[in-house]
């Protein structure tokens, strides 16, 4: 049975989200994209962002699988979930040192970032599964809701903070403040959970047969895979286009100063996503989240394919306002969706086959948008405009998958 949580506890659960996602969105959105022309100029830009994207954020899916699945069966030190926790932010937090030793290198560049979400992966694999362990299923929007804050809330730090100190060419100490918030709210999580975060081991379970469990989906779910596709191609059409919004203002609008209007444009639509997340999670509890979750599909999927016919900065963060929102509840609703449906036994699995729908899309939309980029070249609006209507049309295709979709 599960115990009723208070709010003070789902915030406590949640901190570990600001950390990670903090980290994740200045490494996206500014680190990743300021490195790369510091090395190489503007030749090709475009295109080697989305390879080392795709490079980094498919092995830390893969790493997600596996240490979702390990969480479940084999426990280390003091706990289920906690010491993975602490284990892959620890590791994160060494990456970055890594990353600023050899920043100056593109070879160095890919390997941090590589390291990054390697251990960023480790912690996600067992925070992931934790409202299915912890959180009674009334519950679950509200504590979606609150990932979602918390969420966004570090993508307004990464947005924000970074940029600002990136601006002021403070990249060494803009790492070195993740990295450090990293840490603390992974201990913050790690703390609450500990009475309760009780040590598993299941008998005849090795490294090996765990990593073959990873293809090894079974059909204890149905319709789980369903939502897995639908989240995929809708945050496909929102997540890679982070990457490249700095080189919109630098090329399309003609910005003397993209980081600034990154950071701007970031905080403002951030905090209408946070309310939406809060909101509609919290709602969803009540009735229902299948209805909310085609609403937004279409909110995100419109506003998007708007983009390229208002290239003014004043009507981009008004149809940014709205693809925030629609992914903001996507974003909280879809997971207290796929927490419902996750078989508890396997939770650790199927959160990890879930976070498919964000990796999976994280890493393949920065190449696949890359190469859109660097076939039409970043200085035309032509470019630009493919990208966004392509971006858009995933939104609407993901309805399919949706319809399939248990009505909860």
């Amino acid at each position: 049975m599960y115990r009723k949580r208070s709010r003070g506890y789902l915030l406590q659960l949640n901190a570990v989200h600001l950390g990670t996602n903090y980290l994740w969105i200045s490494f996206e959105s500014l680190i990743l994209p300021i490195q790369l022309e510091n090395v190489t100029g503007n030749d090709s830009t475009s295109l080697l962002l989305g390879i080392i994207a795709f490079i980094g954020i498919s092995i830390g899916v893969v790493v997600s699988l596996f240490f979702g699945v390990l969480s479940d069966s084999r426990s280390i030190l003091w706990g289920k979930r906690g010491p993975y926790i602490i284990i892959g932010s620890v590791a994160a937090s060494i990456s970055i040192a890594v990353d600023i030793l050899l920043q100056n290198y593109l070879y160095g560049i890919l390997l941090g970032y590589i390291f990054v979400q390697t251990g960023t992966n480790v912690s996600s694999a067992a925070y992931q599964p934790l409202f299915r362990d912890l959180v009674p299923e009334d519950q679950r929007g509200l504590a979606s809701g609150i990932n979602g804050i918390y969420t966004l809330l570090g993508n307004a730090l990464g947005l924000g903070l970074s940029g600002y100190l990136m601006s002021l060419k403070m990249d060494t100490l803009a790492l070195g403040i993740m990295g450090v918030t990293l840490l603390i709210t992974s201990i913050i999580t790690t703390h609450t959970i500990r009475h309760e975060d009780t040590p598993v081991h299941v008998p005849g379970t090795s490294l090996f047969g765990t990593f073959l469990e990873i293809f090894n989906p079974g059909r204890k779910s149905e319709g789980f895979f369903w939502l897995v596709g639908s989240a995929f191609l809708v945050f496909l059409g929102v997540t890679g286009l982070s990457f490249f919004e700095l080189y919109y203002f630098e090329d399309v609008l003609k910005s003397p100063n993209p980081a600034e209007l990154v950071a701007v444009s970031g905080v403002f639509v951030l905090l209408f996503s946070a309310i939406g997340t809060a909101i509609f999670g919290f709602l969803s509890d009540r009735y229902g989240r299948w209805r909310m979750l085609l609403a937004a599909a279409v909110m995100g999927g419109t506003a998007t394919a708007l983009i390229p016919f208002f290239p003014k900065f004043d009507i981009f963060v008004i149809l940014g306002i709205f693809i925030a929102t629609a992914y903001g509840i996507f974003f909280s609703v879809s997971k207290a969706l796929a927490s419902d449906l996750s078989p508890k036994e396997d939770a650790g699995k199927y959160m990890a086959y879930f976070n498919i729908g964000i990796g999976g899309s994280s890493a393949f939309s920065p190449l696949f948008y890359g190469i859109i980029l660097d076939y039409f070249g970043t200085s035309y609006r032509t470019g630009f405009t493919y990208l966004f209507e392509i971006a858009a049309s995933f939104y609407f295709f993901s309805l399919i998958f949706l319809a399939l979709v248990p009505r909860k």
